[in-house]
């Protein structure tokens, strides 16, 4: 019908977008099952399971995990994109960054390290004990390896 509302839950879901305003300052934490455009500031854990779009007056700061994402802006932190983190001519891109895949426009800023893939767990620091020199001594010699004169003497006997 012309004029009709209606729409399914589905693409309703893809169309919403949250956003935070140039001007405005969050610090916190943000769970989103859509989209989420920031052109204000955000300080935190930020998760959504949409696109994340960083605009051009947009700065975050924090833990970062989501779907896709377009920095025009300033991104810092631990970010992790499932798919396709774009960095566009005027992003500052910052931290320890993992992504499924990666665009960087000419004039793109990125300082840190990037990694392609999902973040490992990070394993918990194990108390180990040092070996005595004694122990790295043996452990030395029992790692021998034969010259050619210990060849030749071997032959000869």
């Amino acid at each position: 019908m012309i004029g009709s509302r209606s729409r399914s839950t589905a693409s309703n879901n893809m169309d919403n977008i949250n956003r935070i305003v140039e001007g405005t300052v969050i610090e916190g934490v943000i769970r989103s099952e859509s989209n989420l455009r920031i052109d204000g500031e955000f300080t935190g854990e930020l998760i959504t399971k949409g696109r994340l779009v960083v605009g051009p007056k947009g700065k975050v700061q924090g833990t970062v995990h989501c779907l896709c994402c377009d920095v025009e802006g300033v991104l810092e932190g631990e970010v992790t994109v499932l798919e396709l983190l774009a960095m566009k001519a005027t992003s500052t891109v910052q931290g320890d960054l993992y992504y499924g895949q990666l665009s960087v426009e000419a004039g793109a800023k990125a300082l840190g390290t990037f990694r392609m893939g999902v973040a490992e767990e990070k394993p918990a620091k194990k108390m180990q004990k040092t070996a005595s020199k004694e122990a790295a001594m043996a452990s030395l010699k029992s790692s021998h390896i034969p010259s050619e004169s210990d060849q030749k003497q071997k032959v000869e006997a």
